[in-house]
């Protein structure tokens, strides 16, 4: 009875011990082909990456071709700047392979930096690499800018080179006078001076308040017309003629921002010591005053 119950006991470890083995093989096969998944994955990636490091050596060597013609272009001229008129068809070829020669370079890094977004490469000596040459590019572009600059003082005329220049000038002209513009309401302000009745008939102010029409209070209109103010520039106006008596300032000032000159009880002006603080509050002023 022993020696039966022996054998079914080694019977059953060795049909154990197969069944595990069996097992141990398949998670082989399965990790051997997640590394060769890896591994391929791996090579593409850094092929991808040696692709984009050949085109950046094609673009940089391009770069040294411009170098050694804006040379070329630079020796043409003789020592006191003059261009004689038989090399004016040169220098304007040049600078015209020159000008092409560019803009196909930063078409060819717009296209790589479009690979390395959509790749997600981090390649951080890659990232370098494109920023250099795009530094590169646009220091070539500043020198050609500068060249075609002296040239034209020589009176050479060079055709179909930097065609959106007068673009730019216009665009740079509509964006000062915009900046001209905001500046200029920046530092305006509006004021009035009259009496109540003055004030209250040309809608800048509003009587509200007190019983019976006694004790009624001033208080600036949200909604008075702007052409009833005279406008000023802070910058310039820093005094205000006054005619009248008991002078008030409706609108909100800091005291210690202006001062009255001549007799307190009828002052000739208003004195604004410290205009920026003076319109911090309200760019309106508005003065109340009695016959």
């Amino acid at each position: 009875m022993k020696k039966c119950f022996l054998a079914v006991m080694v019977a059953a470890l060795f049909g154990f011990t197969a069944c595990n083995s069996k097992k141990m093989e398949e998670q082989l096969i399965t990790q051997k082909a997640l590394n060769d998944s890896i591994e391929a994955a791996l090579a593409s990636k850094n092929a991808e990456v040696e692709m984009l490091f050949q085109q950046l050596n094609e673009i940089e060597e391009s770069l040294s071709v411009v170098t050694s013609k804006y040379t070329d272009v630079s020796k043409l001229k003789n020592k006191t700047g003059e261009v004689n008129a038989d090399t004016r068809s040169r220098i304007t070829a040049q600078i015209q392979d020159i000008n092409e020669l560019l803009n196909a370079n930063k078409q060819k890094i717009d296209k790589i930096n479009g690979q390395l977004k959509k790749s997600n490469a981090s390649n951080k000596e890659l990232n370098t690499f494109v920023a250099n040459l795009q530094k590169r590019i646009a220091d070539q572009e500043e020198e050609i800018q500068l060249l075609t600059t002296e040239l034209q003082k020589n009176k050479i005329v060079i055709e179909n080179l930097n065609k959106n220049l007068d673009e730019l000038s216009k665009q740079n002209q509509s964006k000062d006078e915009q900046i001209m513009k905001i500046e200029e309401e920046k530092n305006s302000a509006y004021y009035i001076v009259g009496t109540k009745d003055e004030l209250e008939e040309k809608g800048i102010i509003n009587r509200k308040g007190g019983f019976l029409g006694i004790g009624k209070k001033s208080s600036v209109s949200s909604d008075s017309d702007l052409k009833e103010y005279m406008k000023i520039d802070i910058r310039r106006v820093d005094e205000i003629t006054l005619k009248g008596e008991k002078i008030k300032i409706l609108t909100t000032h800091p005291t210690s921002s202006y001062k009255l000159l001549g007799d307190q009880k009828k002052p000739v002006a208003l004195k604004i010591t410290d205009p920026s603080s003076f319109w911090e509050k309200s760019k309106f002023l508005v003065i109340e005053v009695d016959d």
